[in-house]
């Protein structure tokens, strides 16, 4: 068995803590799909063929609205992830850079009395972090289930994909409808 340093230890919790934060940056990118779709299939299956009955044409503007607003929603959606990525790798680089520099200094103290004193101090705060890289081990896997959860099903994405098409197409037959009873009434 290997002896830990304090240094391995601390750097491992930032690698845990590093792919905790980036699991669920992808939980919020797939979460907010899922939404999105959700919402986007609810228009589909429940609101467009009744809107479509009574007003053809305002059922295909509202769903060209709909797709528009759901694209937006979804650019958002990744640019914020995106820059968070950007954020959480930058951020924990530079702390394990940091870790890194320090403890590279603290390794090359000449000052007998200096040294023991600081190896002193990183014996005693062993403990605590090892009880911070259990508990960052555990938080990161706590954000891939996570993640795993926020995935769709594949065989439920099919079909709200599928949907979308023929509400249209409705629509368009109920305005064709509309517009020939409204020509016979003239």
């Amino acid at each position: 068995m290997t002896t830990q340093t304090l240094s391995h230890v601390t750097l491992e919790t930032l690698k845990n803590y590093r792919t905790a934060a980036t699991q669920a940056v992808v939980a919020y990118r797939l979460g907010g799909h899922r939404l999105v779709g959700a919402v986007n299939g609810a228009l589909a299956d429940s609101v467009y063929p009744r809107t479509a009955k009574v007003a053809p044409r305002v059922t295909v503007r509202m769903n060209e609205v709909r797709g528009n607003v759901s694209d937006v929603a979804l650019k958002g959606i990744d640019q914020v992830a995106e820059r968070a990525e950007k954020a959480i790798e930058l951020s924990s680089s530079a702390a394990a850079a940091q870790w890194t520099k320090a403890a590279a200094f603290v390794s090359g103290i000449d000052n007998e009395i200096v040294a023991n004193g600081l190896q002193t101090a990183a014996r005693l705060m062993m403990p605590g972090a090892k009880v911070a890289l259990a508990v960052s081990s555990k938080v990161a896997e706590g954000a891939d289930a996570l993640v795993v959860a926020a995935r769709p099903a594949r065989k439920a994405a099919a079909p709200a994909k599928r949907r979308a098409a023929p509400v249209a197409r409705k629509a368009k037959t109920a305005l064709k409808t509309a517009t020939r009873r409204a020509t016979k009434r003239r």
